[in-house]
């Protein structure tokens, strides 16, 4: 009889593990759409998570643009802001095993540590740290670790930011960016058939800071303005507007 009982189970295990819909969820499935919104996080009723999507630039068809390879500095109105802000030290991890090869694994810290840089230097209150450790983590999930990866992102999304936070005083609890792979990037290339790493992870790691996405064309030259386009590094350089909305969040700390 027991070794009819444990035949049976073994049948009912191998059942589970071939049937899709009664396997266990993968623990790389990511925990939220990857679409604009805030969200409500299953089992921590005081947080939430909100998504922002960094699409390419919805200009009207036409001639192949020349690339946008300037910085230029116009508009001054302040960036909004989301409600949340850092803790005083904030520490990231880097999936290098997921860069395209056209950017390098081996360029990465450098890159990442140049985005960060614009911010981390803006206040003497957030202190940004880049693990010395990497991660194979390339899907967004609430795992304590703020991640910044490669992966897939459904739609034209660029780049996708789950930032998890406490709305009762705006901490964070942690973040993740996941660029795009499907895309093709490159770094300090200006290419009209790239998107240059630098300047879109920037802009990520803004939201990082607090600072919403701009869709309005008066802060097309601001880092924060939410739509990408192929060939454009002026997102590695803080308008006026960018740092007044940085200011505003820190100051008040």
């Amino acid at each position: 009889m027991a070794r009819k009982i444990i035949g049976v189970l073994a049948l009912v295990g191998l059942f589970v593990g071939l049937n899709p819909a009664l396997a266990a969820k993968p623990n790389y499935a990511p925990e939220f759409p990857d679409k604009d919104g805030t969200y409500e996080v299953p089992g921590h009723p005081n947080m939430k998570v909100r998504v922002f999507v960094h699409k390419p630039n919805p200009g009207k068809p036409g001639p192949v643009p020349t690339p946008t390879c300037s910085d230029a500095h116009e508009n001054i109105d302040t960036v909004g802001t989301t409600g949340w802000h850092l803790p005083s030290t904030f520490t990231y991890t880097l999936n290098t095993s997921s860069v395209p090869s056209a950017v390098g694994g081996e360029r990465l810290p450098e890159i990442a540590s140049l985005s960060a840089g614009k911010w981390d230097s803006l206040s003497g209150k957030i202190n940004l740290i880049q693990s010395s450790e990497t991660t194979t983590i390339n899907r967004a999930r609430s795992d304590g670790k703020n991640i910044v990866s490669w992966g897939r992102t459904s739609g034209n999304a660029l780049a996708v930011t789950y930032t998890w936070y406490y709305p009762s005083d705006g901490l964070v609890a942690e973040s993740d960016i996941i660029m795009n792979s499907k895309f093709h990037w490159s770094w300090q290339a200006c290419s009209n058939s790239s998107y240059d790493v630098q300047n879109i992870m920037t802009h990520e790691m803004g939201h990082w800071m607090g600072l919403d996405d701009e869709l309005n064309s008066n802060f097309a030259d601001d880092t924060m303005y939410g739509y990408g386009s192929t060939g454009e590094y002026k997102k590695d350089t803080l308008e006026q507007g960018d740092i007044d909305g940085f200011i505003s969040i820190y100051n008040n700390l």
